[in-house]
């Protein structure tokens, strides 16, 4: 498993320097959502990258997002602002490593050492498909 993991993980390097930056900045375009509290909670919540680098949290209240870009590194720059239940606004800045980008895929590697952390989020035309939560969605 691991070794098909670095395999993944190699390959997608590959196709993310062989697409440019202009497609990878349209390929993200989009809702995307994480799959565990998907499946945990029912609830759709992640990011929405829309064209013109403008960006929103989707159903997270403590985050005011405002903007997104791809730098020449091919690092993913979330900006906006954060929350605190006490009321307090912080800035909210985010530079990570675009992993793996596909229709339905979106992995942003935050640490490359041991233990490695990566986050994964899903397209949200897909996560129901792919995703059977344990508790019934919620309506809106």
């Amino acid at each position: 498993m691991k070794k098909l993991l670095i395999t993944a993980m190699a390959l997608s390097c590959f196709a993310f320097s062989s697409y440019g930056q202009d497609k990878v900045e349209k390929q993200i375009i989009g809702k995307w959502c994480n799959p565990y509290t998907y499946k945990s909670t029912g609830e759709l919540k992640g990011f929405e990258f829309k064209k013109g680098g403008k960006c929103s949290a989707i159903n997270i209240p403590s985050l005011d997002l405002k903007t997104w870009k791809i730098d020449k590194d091919g690092y993913l720059i979330i900006e906006g602002f954060s929350k605190e239940d006490n009321g307090k606004v912080e800035v909210y800045k985010t530079r990570e490593r675009i992993g793996l980008l596909s229709p339905d895929s979106l992995q942003l590697v935050t640490q490359e050492a041991n233990p490695r952390l990566a986050f994964l989020y899903l397209n949200t035309k897909s996560i129901k498909k792919l995703v059977t939560p344990e508790v019934a969605p919620k309506e809106k």
